[in-house]
């Protein structure tokens, strides 16, 4: 292997790593500045989950509610991408709450009977044929009333 080559992989390597790195920064800045201020009256349980999704893309996240806890579930999107479809599950996939992008509803509140596991499925619909992809950040934010 040439010696320009073995300096040209790892080059590409780091800067994917460093470009990662700043759009999981820049997203957890986006999350904190404006999804964590709209929880309110619920307080933030500090867990973080927040992905950079594009068009066609799908994120899941996993979840547990504790049993006589009121919560506020919230699909947080940066502007970029519009209004995404999103879902709260239960361990059956049976569907507790369904959000579409054509009739949004960007937070979900619920009391916990019994403590559960549920999942959060946000998927960002495809707006057509484009030769740009918008990448945004979408975050899944939790609070509860103390």
């Amino acid at each position: 292997m040439p010696y320009r080559n073995r300096l040209v992989r790892p080059a590409f390597l780091a800067a994917a790593v460093v470009l990662s790195l700043t759009a999981s920064a820049q997203c957890r800045s986006f999350a904190k500045n404006k999804c964590v201020p709209e929880l309110a009256p619920y307080k933030f349980n500090e867990t973080f989950n927040a992905a950079q999704l594009a068009p066609g893309e799908e994120a899941e996240v996993s979840l547990t509610f504790y049993s006589g806890q009121d919560y506020r579930v919230m699909v947080c999107t940066h502007p970029i991408l519009g209004e995404v479809n999103w879902k709260l599950v239960d361990e059956n996939n049976k569907v507790i709450f369904e959000s579409l992008a054509d009739e949004p509803k960007h937070h979900f509140d619920l009391k916990a009977a019994n403590t559960v596991p549920m999942k959060v499925v946000v998927w960002v619909p495809n707006k057509g044929s484009s030769a740009m992809v918008h990448v945004g950040c979408v975050a899944i934010m939790v609070g509860f009333k103390e």
